[in-house]
């Protein structure tokens, strides 16, 4: 997969098919593999889906190990944008991707067309703190998936092959931090009203992670925002529920 100069950052990418550009941002620590193939490869049949590592996640590399914030990392996916000479793009972001997107439609209105929040939060006062213990030194599977599904030995399964490939890509231990950091000091409660693209939040009803509750607020104070809840999925629905997830995301960007 290819990369390029964004500022100090040296991004990984990856661009899958052809129509208008849809521009998809992971969550904490993980990298793009962590969306799997379905839900992208899927989306690539109508759109062009950009793929890429945020700061100190995957093959994203920089030569700065100073903090930054989330409106830092929303400012790294604009600059993403034109340099690859996208001017304007549906943003779909999940958990602090979806931070990220949440920035995104603050501070670049102009590159964006349609907003999807995914299993995310404003923060500040206005949230239900994220639960994010099963991150460092959990179970990732507990963390991103539900008893249900699991209790199936073939998504068990398959979801432990897939975190032990994705999984070597995982934020290291000072990126982690780092990203850490970004995310406790997010607080948009007060500008959320500001967000005038049409927007569509999507959870799913058995997160853990990040409680649905906070999709709620998010639909509250972003006029004219819709509120779609995955029945039986937890903080990796984009995996493990890839055909909802894709289904509502093309009924609402067609």
């Amino acid at each position: 997969m290819p990369q390029i100069l964004v500022g100090d950052l040296n991004v990984h990418y990856e661009l899958k098919g052809n129509g208008d550009p849809l521009l998809m941002i992971m969550g904490l620590s993980f990298s793009l593999l962590d969306w799997g193939d379905e839900l992208p490869n899927e989306l690539a049949k109508q759109y062009q889906v950009i793929l890429f590592d945020n700061r100190d996640a995957g093959q994203t590399k920089s030569s700065s190990v100073k903090n930054y914030t989330i409106a830092d990392l929303a400012d790294n996916a604009a600059g993403l944008l034109k340099e690859l000479g996208i001017k304007q793009a549906h943003v779909f972001g999940v958990s602090m991707g979806g931070m990220v997107a949440q920035q995104f439609a603050l501070r670049h209105p102009d590159k964006l067309n349609k907003l999807v929040l995914g299993c995310t939060m404003a923060g500040g006062a206005c949230s239900i703190p994220a639960n994010l213990a099963n991150l460092v030194g959990g179970s990732l599977l507990d963390f991103l998936f539900t008893s249900s599904y699991l209790a199936d030995p073939d998504n068990k399964k398959k979801a432990q092959e897939f975190l032990a490939k994705t999984s070597l890509f995982h934020s290291k231990e000072d990126g982690f931090i780092r990203q850490m950091k970004a995310i406790a000091s997010h607080d948009i409660c007060n500008v959320l009203p500001d967000i005038k693209a049409l927007t569509l939040v999507i959870t799913g009803d058995s997160d853990v992670a990040i409680p649905p509750e906070n999709s709620d607020v998010l639909v509250q104070k972003i006029s004219g925002a819709k509120l779609a809840m995955i029945k039986g999925a937890a903080h990796g629905f984009p995996y493990s529920h890839a055909p909802e997830a894709v289904k509502l995301l093309t009924d609402f960007l067609s």
